[in-house]
């Protein structure tokens, strides 16, 4: 029998591929974390998108009142003394189903947003100056609200994301816009 010379890798050759492997991972992760953010910030932005569209449906439908936003499942908020310009029918949007609810602690899932604090590079802008999604805030203890203004002129349907934990943080995500209690990011679609 003759002896054959079998040889393998050396330890040398097996450090440099498991290197190259290590290098390639590390530039692999944060993009492939990048595109997993992304995917999140677009489901929060389709799911502003639903609550807006049943918003608007429901204001075609005739909620223009306290009568007729408590059928559609909205809780109503009258303007301030005369000015019904102010006057609003409010409430969680609940995606699953596509419907609302008057107050967010009734829903059905406390809290759906996907969004984290990484920024995916999402950008969305809709009626607000100040853009209608911040990809770098955490949506994941939050849900999405809905007001419709019937009596403004023009008439609007306003969407946001707000905090929804029991017993702690309760504000606008992104917080809020100067000058008033109202969401900092939100989608204003102005009716009629």
């Amino acid at each position: 029998m003759k002896n054959k010379d079998i040889r393998g890798f050396t330890l040398g050759e097996l450090l440099i591929v498991v290197a190259i492997i290590a290098v390639l991972v590390a530039i692999a992760i944060p993009i492939f974390n990048k595109q997993i953010e992304k995917a999140r910030e677009a489901y929060d932005i389709y799911t502003m998108r639903a609550a807006a569209s049943a918003a608007i449906e429901l204001y075609y439908a005739g909620v223009k009142d306290e009568a007729s936003a408590d059928k559609a499942g909205l809780k109503w908020w009258p303007g301030s003394g005369s000015d019904r310009a102010k006057d609003n029918a409010a409430g969680a949007y609940d995606p699953k189903s596509g419907t609302f609810y008057k107050k967010r602690q009734d829903l059905p899932v406390k809290t759906y947003g996907k969004g984290t604090t990484i920024d995916g590079g999402t950008t969305f802008v809709m009626g607000n100056p100040n853009g209608a999604y911040k990809a770098d805030q955490d949506y994941r203890k939050a849900v999405v609200m809905v007001a419709i203004y019937p009596n403004a002129t023009p008439a609007r349907v306003d969407v946001f994301w707000k905090n929804n934990v029991d017993g702690e943080d309760t504000s606008y995500v992104g917080g809020q816009a100067s000058g008033g209690n109202a969401p900092k990011y939100s989608i204003s679609i102005l009716l009629n």
